[in-house]
Order: C-alpha cells, then sequence, then structure tokens
C-alpha cells in the first residue's frame, strides 16, 4: 500500500526532488505549483513529450485534488492539508499526492481505481470515448475522466493507498510513475 506520508522521507540518492509541498491549497497556490514545476521540468527534461506529459499529469492530480477540496468545506482545517511531490528517478519521473478523502467515497474510489487499472490500453480508450460520448457530468461539471487521464497519459498503472483515520475521513495516497 502507498503510504505518501513516509514516501518523501524514504528518497533514494538516485531520486531528484523537483516539486515538493505540504499544506493547504487554493486556486492561486495551484497556478503558483504549475509554474513551478513547469520551470523545474524546462531545467531537468530535454524531451518535450515527457515535460508534456508529467505537466499534464500533475495537472490533473491537483485538479482533483482541489475538486475534493469542496467535499471538506465543514471538516476541521487539518483535514485540508495535502502533499504534493514530484521526484525524477533514474527511469521514471513520480508524481505523488496524498490529501484527506470522506469516509464515504474510500471504497467507490479504491474499485473505480482497481477497474481501470486493469483495462487493457485499447479498453481504456473505447470507455474513456464512450465516457466523453454519454456526455454525463456530475453535479459538479465534472465527468469523472481524472483517473483514466492519468493512466492514459502515464501508460502505467496507478498506485494509491487509503489510511483510516477516523469515521469520517480517509487519508488517500496516489502516486502515478510516468516513463522518461
Amino acid at each position: 500500500m502507498l503510504d505518501t506520508l513516509n514516501k518523501f522521507k524514504n528518497l533514494k540518492e538516485s531520486e531528484e526532488l523537483l516539486l515538493a509541498y505540504q499544506g493547504n491549497i487554493t486556486d492561486s497556490l495551484t497556478n503558483n505549483l504549475l509554474t513551478l514545476a513547469e520551470n523545474k521540468l524546462a531545467m531537468v527534461e530535454y524531451n518535450s513529450r515527457t515535460k508534456k506529459k508529467v505537466f499534464n499529469i500533475l495537472v490533473e492530480v491537483l485538479q482533483n485534488i482541489y475538486h475534493n477540496e469542496g467535499e471538506l468545506k465543514n471538516a476541521d482545517e487539518k483535514f485540508h492539508e495535502i502533499l504534493i511531490m514530484v521526484v525524477k528517478g533514474p527511469t521514471t519521473y513520480e508524481i505523488t499526492s496524498g490529501n484527506y478523502i470522506k469516509q464515504s467515497i474510500s471504497d467507490p474510489l479504491k474499485k473505480r481505481i482497481q477497474e481501470i487499472n486493469q483495462l487493457s490500453n485499447d479498453e481504456l480508450r473505447e470507455k474513456y470515448r464512450n465516457r466523453l460520448d454519454e456526455g454525463v457530468f456530475s453535479d459538479k461539471g465534472r465527468a469523472g475522466l481524472g483517473i483514466m487521464d492519468m493512466v492514459r497519459k502515464s501508460g502505467q498503472p496507478l498506485e494509491y493507498g487509503f489510511q483510516s483515520i477516523n469515521n469520517d475521513y480517509s487519508y488517500f495516497s496516489l502516486q502515478v510513475n510516468i516513463k522518461h
């Protein structure tokens, strides 16, 4: 099980930490993190396709975290804290995030990730297109494509973990690996 709370402490010598943030998330902070990540990627990655892939997945990860914040509006301040890291390893970039979610969505989210992780590239592409064609959006205006997008763009299954905090909240850890 992925545990983002200990990941930062256990970075290997062969890995380079490009971005790390722990704290509350806001719209302007999201934009600042993306600008910082884009600048850092420009310094360490020469392949424009890889840069674009890492950046686009980071955008998706941050959007998912930010959208989830709305679900926690009445929660204690500590449940609004997130963790985000971008690490360049010898063969992959890792985008790792951690945030609190309502306990009630832990099982459905886990099931959704497992389902998407098991799809072949062709099956995933078809499911993605069908979802777009259906035009089904949640009450928040989202089509639920984020997890599919991350798997499609990275070409890798998502690593994840859920740590139950109390009856109301879980800590959700997510890692997307992108080969370079």
